[in-house]
Order: C-alpha cells, then sequence, then structure tokens
C-alpha cells in the first residue's frame, strides 16, 4: 500500500492503465475500487482533482509488484 498526492491526472491514469493487475483505490471509508482502465472511476478521480485545486492525495494497494514498481516510477519521474 502506498499514500500519494496526484499532481497530474491525466499521466497518471495513463500509467494505471498501462498496468496488468488491480490497482486498488482505498476509499476512507474502507472501501477498495480497482481504477485500472475503470473509465467511471477514472472519471470521478478526475473530476475531485479538479475540486481540489489540482492535487488528488490518493491511498493505492496492488495485484502485482510490477504495476507497484510502475507507480513508483511514474510517481517518483512526476515530482
Amino acid at each position: 500500500m502506498i499514500k500519494v498526492k496526484i499532481l497530474n491526472i491525466r499521466n497518471f491514469l495513463n500509467t494505471v492503465n498501462q498496468c496488468t493487475g488491480k490497482v486498488l483505490m482505498l476509499s476512507p471509508e474502507g472501501e477498495k475500487t480497482d481504477i485500472n482502465k475503470n473509465y467511471t472511476a477514472q472519471y470521478h478521480l478526475e473530476d475531485q482533482y479538479l475540486k481540489n485545486g489540482r492535487r488528488l492525495p490518493l491511498t493505492l494497494e496492488f495485484e502485482k509488484p510490477s504495476d507497484y514498481m510502475s507507480i513508483v516510477d511514474y510517481y517518483a519521474g512526476d515530482c
């Protein structure tokens, strides 16, 4: 599990959609939603991102370690 603050939603979602397993977003209530290629959930994330002033804090879990590394690599390069 990692906590990230997304500053570029488009590039983040492009990276998520390249993952091969589930990318689970955890809500504050503990609900898990797979956002990998889930365009309805991604639309809502984009809306939240804009409402939050182009910042979006997320907590993520991954099914596959390679997907975790893809997101970490993206995040390290985006900051």
